[in-house]
């Protein structure tokens, strides 16, 4: 029984360090775009940037989360704008 505990609380440590993997990878597209739409980065988006967000893509342009993405990604822009 107590062999049992231990793998628990580890498959429970990796879930959880991968729910913050996808969210920290989800809440850091507003900050990216901003940057660039700001023209705080100069030039265009580069490839790999384009390609690490492409899933994100996807979810805005087939599920419902594309107007909450705009509203975040949106108070990004406003927030880089003040300062």
């Amino acid at each position: 029984m107590s062999s049992s505990s231990p793998r628990r609380s580890r498959s429970t440590g990796c879930l959880f360090t991968l729910l913050q993997l996808l969210a920290v990878y989800l809440l850091s597209h507003g900050p990216v775009m901003a940057l660039y739409s700001s023209k705080r980065i100069e030039g265009p988006v580069p490839n790999a940037v384009t390609v690490i967000y492409q899933p994100l893509h996807w979810l805005y342009e087939n599920t419902p989360l594309g107007s909450p993405m705009t509203a975040y990604d949106g108070w990004w822009g406003n927030l880089l704008k003040k300062s």
